[in-house]
């Protein structure tokens, strides 16, 4: 198990297919990187750089995110996402996140994660499944 050190980036590349689409996904009538895509995948490039370090029965969920999506990038393009460990308060993980295709910056957020307890988290989510019966 790795230790988390604040400064510590990750990258993770992604290919945009039509399915990653504002046209595909309803967010947008254009066939362009959607930006809930976007999200996802910086979510995915932080949730990924930090998991090595928890716990087998630790693992973390996103909290927060503020996102600018800055540029349009079309199906067949390359995007590479770095997430930055900025701070760690506690159980919270706080990140600074950029995105580039191979001509610009076109996105960059603030993300926060929580570390929390597999077991705990999935008993919470398991009692409101009950109580929605």
């Amino acid at each position: 198990m790795e230790e988390l050190k604040v400064g510590t980036s990750f990258e993770k590349k992604f290919f945009v297919n039509k399915e990653d689409t504002a046209l595909a996904l309803g967010s947008g009538g254009e066939a362009v990187l959607a930006t809930p895509r976007l999200v996802a995948w910086m979510e995915n490039a932080a949730f990924e750089g930090v998991e090595a370090s928890q716990p087998e029965s630790s693992t973390t969920v996103g909290t927060f995110i503020e996102l600018k999506h800055l540029a349009a990038s079309p199906v067949g393009v390359e995007i590479r996402i770095k997430a930055t460990l900025v701070s760690i308060e506690k159980r919270a993980l706080n990140f600074d996140i950029d995105a580039w295709d191979a001509v610009e910056k076109i996105g960059e957020a603030i993300h926060q994660r929580f570390i929390v307890d597999k077991a705990r988290f999935n008993e919470k989510v398991a009692k409101k499944l009950e109580t929605n019966l």
